[in-house]
């Protein structure tokens, strides 16, 4: 399955259905966060919310070569630093591009 915009919707359909929830893209963030910091399934905080939505989208980053990671700090989550800026970029590219490796990142996680 590649990406263009019919498949993207349905991979969402899919998360909606999967979480019983209505998925949008920072629900996959989110999604991604967990997957990422590794502890699963649990309660977290608003703040811990947004550090996992924060977490998603630097690990999609990660994946475009904009950042690499950097260890973890002394509460266990992974630090990032920036290899290639963003700062050329049009938000409505960075939103194609994070979209593009969300699709690829939860395609191979899923196996679909």
């Amino acid at each position: 399955m590649i990406y263009n915009e019919e498949n993207w919707d349905r991979l969402v359909l899919e998360l909606s259905k999967r979480f019983k929830v209505t998925a949008d893209f920072d629900f996959i963030l989110f999604l991604i966060g967990i997957q990422e910091l590794g502890q699963g399934m649990r309660s977290y905080s608003r703040q811990e919310k947004m550090d996992l939505i924060n977490l998603g989208k630097c690990t999609l980053l990660c994946r475009e070569g904009y950042l690499k990671p950097d260890g973890i700090d002394i509460e266990g989550w992974p630090k990032f630093k920036e290899i290639k800026t963003l700062k050329n970029l049009t938000p409505s590219l960075i939103n194609y591009m994070l979209k593009k490796s969300a699709f690829e990142y939860l395609k191979q996680q899923l196996n679909l």
